[in-house]
């Protein structure tokens, strides 16, 4: 299917759902940088295969920006599809939600926009109101219905690192949670989104973003409790036992809407908006019992103050990463002095 055909598709969904544009960014629901392929639909939809770009389409027009390290890839990559480049950063190009404002204003249309409620963030959300946009949440995921070989979900097995390279165990970081939530933050829950947080708290492994040793999940996380939402066929038993011997309820991860909206404990939940996605952002506020207070990542500083055993782990990198620098180093002038051409 050509990138044209697919825009016809996208273009004739949108006429029957009833919306005037859509919205796909470079996503998935826990904001990473680099994603897994599951929810690589920017560049299904337009052919662009650089790490960081929006598309929006309308019922005339199809734009896609991205940033200065991938103008030239971009503009040989989208050559002949329907997609401008928008050469984010440049002076003369607006940002996305006002040129859509002022795009659908044009054509006579309602400044209304949908996209993937869980590939967009809630700071998304809030910028495209500001530009006067009204997000609709009331249409299913486009991508689900046109992207028809659209790649599973990740299956890699998911472990929790022993203490001989992580140091302290679960249950001693959940408390540090613990006592940071229900003090300097004044909170009685957090939602943690972020898959690197995820990964140091619970020391969850897995390899469900290329190089990056991440399994895609939620952790919500009380003064007592701590329930983490992961596909739980990837989980081995050992891994599910330790983390219930430590306190961590499990359940499935696509099971986290249904939780936030069922929840009928009065608290007061943190989360950090330029992160969590606009699904589960809006099924918290949408929960009458809940009270939503924005909070940035409050890992930060538990994760950048290294252990003792990360430390040890880091200097043993180090040598390592000496050793093999100093052999190519070695090897390589050899091989220049006896004439080789490299």
């Amino acid at each position: 299917m050509t990138i044209s055909e697919r825009i016809g598709q996208l273009r004739a969904w949108m006429a029957a759902q009833g919306i005037a544009a859509y919205w796909v960014p470079t996503a998935d629901p826990h904001n990473n940088e680099y994603i897994p392929a599951r929810w690589m639909a920017r560049e299904w939809l337009t052919g662009f295969t650089g790490s960081a770009g929006l598309a929006v389409v309308t019922p005339s027009q199809a734009d896609l920006w991205t940033d200065s390290r991938y103008w030239l890839q971009a503009e040989e990559q989208l050559d002949g599809s329907p997609f401008a480049l928008m050469r984010e950063g440049s002076a003369d190009v607006p940002s996305p939600e006002a040129w859509l404002a002022q795009a659908l204003r044009a054509e006579g249309l309602p400044l209304e926009v949908a996209g993937p409620a869980d590939m967009l963030t809630a700071a998304t959300a809030e910028a495209l109101e500001a530009a006067g946009l009204t997000l609709r949440t009331d249409v299913p995921n486009a991508f689900d219905a046109l992207w028809t070989d659209r790649p599973p979900l990740p299956a890699a097995p998911i472990t929790v690192q022993d203490a001989e390279w992580a140091g302290p165990g679960v249950a001693a970081k959940l408390q540090r949670a613990a006592q940071w939530l229900n003090g300097a933050l004044a909170g009685e829950a957090y939602l943690f989104n972020d898959l690197a947080d995820i990964a140091w708290l619970l020391n969850l492994r897995a390899m469900d973003i290329q190089c990056t040793p991440y399994a895609m999940a939620y952790c919500y996380v009380t003064g007592d409790r701590a329930v983490l939402f992961i596909n739980t066929r990837r989980l081995g038993a050992e891994a599910a036992a330790e983390l219930k011997e430590n306190g961590v309820e499990i359940a499935e991860y696509d099971d986290i809407l249904a939780f936030l909206a069922a929840e009928t404990e009065a608290q007061t939940v943190l989360a950090d908006p330029a992160s969590v996605n606009y699904a589960v952002y809006e099924t918290l506020r949408n929960n009458p019992v809940l009270t939503v207070k924005d909070e940035a990542d409050p890992l930060l500083p538990m994760k950048g103050v290294k252990n003792e055993t990360e430390l040890n782990h880091n200097r043993e990198a180090h040598l390592r990463d000496a050793v093999a620098m100093v052999r190519f180093q070695k090897e390589l002038e050899e091989r220049l002095a006896a004439g080789e051409e490299l």
